[in-house]
């Protein structure tokens, strides 16, 4: 299989994940599994939910203040997990992408904002 999104097994878990029927967890996700689990839990995103409601770019930004170091391939995987929801994207894809210019200005935008004068 390519490289290309992959559609949703089944409407019916669509269904049930609209309705909060069905919750997924962090390394349920595209692109992420038991490590970034681990890694966003350490920063207090501990369900999928959370991480959809933080967003890729201010999760990334908080993995970098809490000094996780985190490479940016980690903002595509987080970026990718995301959109479209539930099914996202590969990471390569946010990487290459129109997107990729627009992640990286809201990063810096967002850190511009967070920091502190002085």
């Amino acid at each position: 299989m390519g490289g290309g999104r992959r559609p949703m097994r089944n409407s019916k878990v669509r269904q049930r994940i609209a309705a909060g029927k069905l919750k997924l967890r962090i390394r349920d996700l595209r692109n992420l599994g038991a490590r970034s689990e681990q890694v966003l839990g350490a920063i207090g995103i501990r369900t999928a939910d959370e991480l959809r409601r933080q967003g890729a770019v201010r999760t990334y930004a908080e993995l970098k203040r809490a000094g996780s170091r985190p490479s940016l391939n980690m903002l595509w995987a987080l970026a990718g997990a995301l959109e479209p929801w539930p099914e996202g994207t590969h990471w390569r894809e946010i990487a290459r992408g129109e997107s990729r210019l627009s992640l990286l200005l809201a990063v810096e935008d967002l850190e511009t904002a967070t920091r502190r004068p002085g």
